[in-house]
């Protein structure tokens, strides 16, 4: 029991006696302080210059140096290298931190396991060797306290201060003592062989005689009258003292017994006190700053590359979203500070300054402007668009020459300044070459600028003559009442935004490196599908109203057409499916680039898990049919009615014939015909869906139901290009005249041919928005498409489509929309159904 009591005694000793020991260095210096003149001491600081506080720096960095050799002489005896230039630095930050905070080498040693200790070493051994290593360092102060002891013990300090001599003597006995342990039992640093114990010796020597010659250089530069042999023993006395104190650094202990010899020798007390405080800055505080920020470095690049750049990619948005914050607060201080009168004295200096009055009121209405550009160029910022970085810079800097001639806002001059310096810092991060706002940011933008605008409209309107409504008194003295100012400031600011927007636009607009391919490239495409295969959707190419994206190897490409700011993708990418992953990381590259937000249309489930790695949410779109032409039979009690209407036509002569391509002009003009009388002067739709085109329908088969010599349907065919496994519809088409049943009898027929040619499934198409959001447990935003399913019949006729695909499918396959998580799916989902539900512009365009 008495041990353990004797451990805890021992334990809170090790931390009262420092602190008490520290309180009472502080007493003392404090007293010591009140005799010191402070305008002496602000003479000595104002007499510093910069060129001799860069030489203290370049001094005790200096000083710090030798410590360097510790981690050199224990890695060389550890057997282990590391490159000269990372342990120059991992060697400064532990000898910086463990000399400034002391702590009897436990923060050396925790630091050198840090960044010496591999996977490989025996922890253990390593441990034990960087502890050994902590007697040695008072080794070098033992020395310096022998000689102070032999050749300085008639110090003026001793003789005034005799107990002194009992810090000196323990701690010149420190290296007797060290040696005669080893000598004895060999126990202490058993892990060092004798040429490395005493090269440790001599390290610790040079490390405590180059801290003695920095704070002797130090007092020769402030030209204080102290001798070599005052100094030296005045520094060993005094360090010897901030040993024993145990307070790490020897803060206030060693700094108060300095204080007590330089008052013996009469020195000045306002250089003593400079004196210390240069040391305290350049040997200790400057190193340890300089450590902690290398150490923080390099720990935060460790932490952050375990972590697979997370944390610097969070911090990233983070401080990007500040410089966008910063960017916006400038545009509306501007504009705010627009309504407020200036600062009357200095609006009188302006008045002397300036003999053309107007002046005045143009920079009012130059920083208005300023201020509703730099609301619309924070949208650029905060997409990271080079163009909008450089023309916020040059409004930035023509707003503070505004601000000040309006009326000497020095401040707002200083803060716009400094938000331009931070935005300059910060100029690696734009990379875009253009942005497209999205919808749900128009609309906030636009409610802002409408909000700000509104407000100088009121302030106006509340200002004329004939106003019932008056501004409140309280709030009158801060307000520019004016309203003919605040009038023509708000149209005149508008206006300017609107010209710094066209001017910066113009001037700095970027070349689009995405360009149109004529001619067509249909025999490379061609060329392309017979080597790799198709999808369901690939045909649809031929149509020409979506560009082409092709992946640098030229393995893949994308079909994909703008809508707002979304490139939207049809379908799975075309192409060698391992290179699939590169194709849309190349891709997606190129529209962030530009600006645009990547979509992907009907994409299959295989590629589901691909696109969710690369950060896409998904919802269903609805289920692709097919039908099995191996099991597809027209016998069968469940065939029965479908049978009927079939030989009812054939009974009355209706004929169903596959036209080839090419197809005669005569031929498609009666199918234009039909198709025209179908469409009953609708638009046609396009992207997902074909629409009528000569150039289009000659690439395929057009099944043809004829009544006598009339056409009354036909249905254009699309190869899915899979080696003849699987054909699909796209046109499906019939004159109102034509009689019930027909595009059962033009489908069933259309099975009965495709069987015959060896295909062995056909594609119906997709019956969008089928068996979405059916479980109470789906998300809002498919249990809202379930609604659209079942109510609406604006874009499709949901319901149709599902019951007639289901009388003929044996299997359906579900078909999604991958969509960027950080979008609006309702919005995403809007801009996908306006492109589908107008023609695309038809024309070639192969983008590379």
């Amino acid at each position: 029991m008495k041990p353990i009591l004797h451990t805890i005694l021992f334990h809170y000793l090790k931390l009262l006696l420092p602190a008490f020991l520290f309180v009472l260095s502080a007493i003392q210096i404090t007293s010591f302080l009140s005799d010191v003149h402070v305008s002496l001491l602000l003479n000595e600081v104002s007499q510093f210059s910069i060129g001799k506080l860069f030489l203290v720096l370049l001094i005790t960095m200096g000083a710090v140096s030798p410590m360097f050799l510790y981690d050199s002489l224990i890695l060389k005896s550890l057997q282990k290298t590391f490159p000269m230039k990372q342990l120059l630095k991992q060697s400064f930050i532990v000898n910086a931190v463990s000399n400034s905070i002391g702590s009897g080498g436990i923060v050396s040693s925790m630091l050198r396991n840090y960044f010496y200790q591999t996977e490989q070493d025996d922890h253990s051994e390593l441990s034990k060797s960087i502890g050994n290593l902590t007697y040695f360092y008072l080794t070098g102060l033992s020395l310096l306290a022998l000689i102070t002891l032999i050749t300085y013990r008639d110090s003026p300090l001793l003789k005034e201060i005799p107990w002194l001599y009992l810090a000196v003597i323990v701690v010149g006995l420190y290296l007797p003592v060290l040696i005669f342990s080893f000598l004895w039992n060999n126990y202490r640093a058993r892990s060092f062989g004798t040429k490395t114990r005493l090269q440790l010796i001599a390290v610790s020597f040079l490390e405590w005689t180059f801290a003695f010659l920095a704070i002797w250089l130090l007092a020769t530069i402030l030209d204080l009258s102290i001798s070599f042999h005052e100094l030296f023993p005045l520094f060993v006395i005094a360090a010897c003292v901030g040993i024993v104190s145990m307070i790490p650094g020897g803060l206030g202990s060693f700094d108060l017994t300095f204080i007590w010899g330089s008052q013996l020798i009469g020195l000045q007390s306002e250089k003593v006190l400079f004196l210390l405080i240069l040391f305290r800055v350049g040997y200790f505080f400057f190193p340890f700053l300089l450590a902690m920020i290398l150490f923080v470095r390099d720990y935060w690049e460790k932490w952050n590359a375990n972590w697979d750049n997370l944390p610097i990619a969070l911090v990233q948005r983070l401080s990007h979203g500040f410089i966008t914050l910063l960017v916006f607060a400038s545009g509306l201080i501007l504009l705010l500070s627009a309504a407020l009168p200036g600062i009357i004295d200095r609006l009188k200096i302006l008045e002397e300054m300036h003999s053309i009055p107007f002046l005045i009121n143009l920079s009012h209405q130059l920083s208005v402007g300023a201020g509703f550009a730099l609301l619309g160029l924070s949208r650029g910022i905060e997409y990271k668009v080079k163009r909008a970085y450089y023309l916020t810079i040059v409004v930035l800097f023509c707003a503070a020459a505004f601000t000040f001639s309006k009326g000497i806002d020095y401040e707002e001059a200083i803060f716009l300044l400094v938000v331009a310096f931070i935005l300059y810092l910060s100029r690696t991060r734009f990379y875009r070459e253009s942005y497209v706002l999205t919808w749900s940011k128009t609309i906030i933008d636009g409610l802002v600028i409408l909000f700000i605008t509104s407000m100088y409209v009121l302030i106006g309107y509340m200002s004329l003559p004939s106003s019932t409504n008056a501004i409140p008194s309280q709030v009158l003295p801060y307000l520019i009442t004016d309203y003919h100012t605040l009038f023509y400031s708000a149209l005149i600011g508008l206006l300017i935004a609107l010209l710094v927007f066209l001017i910066g636009n113009a001037v700095i607009k970027p070349k689009n490196p995405i360009q149109n391919s004529e001619p067509k490239q249909d025999p490379d495409i061609l060329e392309h599908l017979k080597n790799y295969g198709g999808n369901t959707l690939t045909h649809l190419v031929f149509l020409h109203d979506k560009s082409l994206f092709w992946n640098d190897k030229r393995t893949v490409f994308l079909s994909f057409q703008q809508s707002s700011d979304k490139l939207v993708v049809l379908g799975d990418p075309v192409g060698e499916e391992n290179d699939f992953s590169n194709a849309i990381d190349e891709f997606q590259q190129l529209a962030d680039i530009q600006g645009f937000t990547p979509v992907f249309y009907e994409v299959s489930n295989d590629l589901l898990p691909l696109l969710h790695e690369k950060g896409f949410g998904f919802f269903k779109l609805g289920e692709e049919a097919f039908v099995d032409l191996e099991q597809f039979t027209l016998s069968g009690k469940k065939m029965k009615a479908l049978r009927a209407v079939k030989n009812k036509f054939e009974r009355e002569n209706y004929l169903f014939e596959i036209a080839t391509p090419p197809h005669s002009e005569a031929l498609l003009n009666k199918l234009k015909n039909v198709s025209d009388e179908w469409l009953q002067g609708r638009n046609e739709k396009g992207f997902s869906l074909g629409f009528f085109d000569v150039d289009y329908l000659n690439k395929s088969e057009i099944a043809i139901m004829k009544e006598n010599d009339t056409i009354i349907a036909f249905t254009s065919l699309m190869p899915v290009y899979d080696g003849n496994k699987t054909i699909s519809v796209d046109l499906m088409r019939f004159i109102h005249s034509a009689p019930s049943g027909t595009m059962d009898v033009m489908f069933l027929s259309l099975f009965e041919w495709a069987k015959a040619e060896g295909y062995q499934s056909f594609n119906l198409g997709m019956a969008p928005l089928s068996n979405v959001g059916q479980s109470k447990y789906s998300f809002l935003s498919e249990r809202i498409a379930a609604q659209i399913f079942l109510h609406g019949h604006i874009f499709y006729h949901f319901q149709g489509l599902r019951k007639f695909k289901g009388k003929y499918a044996h299997n359906w396959e579900r078909k999604y929309l991958a969509y960027r998580k950080k979008s609006s799916l309702p919005f995403t989902m809007t801009q996908v159904s306006r492109l589908i539900s107008k023609k695309g512009s038809k024309g070639g365009q192969v983008r590379t």
